[in-house]
């Protein structure tokens, strides 16, 4: 995981604001070049690839996922995104939101 993305990830955790490498948070939402990849509700925190499936937008999604404590992670695998939690996989579209 990128120092970015772990600053960015961890603050967003703690509803902090931070801001790192084109991508910046207000505590409840997350966005990497001005496109909001994450949010949290109250009993929920939600991601997307905002239709920008890169290797740095997957970086920070897996951050999140990592931090959170989620076995899941994204992935690419001959241009199309997935979504394991290490036991099954399945395609992620590129601007589904997906619950952590």
């Amino acid at each position: 995981m990128r120092q970015e993305t772990k600053k960015i990830m961890s603050a967003f955790l703690k509803g902090e604001k931070a801001s790192a490498q084109r991508t910046n948070t207000d505590g409840y939402s997350v966005w990497l070049h001005g496109n909001l990849i994450a949010e949290r509700g109250k009993s929920k925190t939600w991601f997307t690839l905002a239709g920008w499936p890169t290797v740095t937008t997957r970086d920070r999604i897996n951050g999140l996922l990592e931090l959170s404590g989620s076995d899941c992670r994204v992935f690419q695998k001959n241009g199309t995104q997935f979504l394991t939690n290490g036991e099954t996989v399945r395609e992620l579209g590129d601007s589904e939101w997906v619950s952590v």
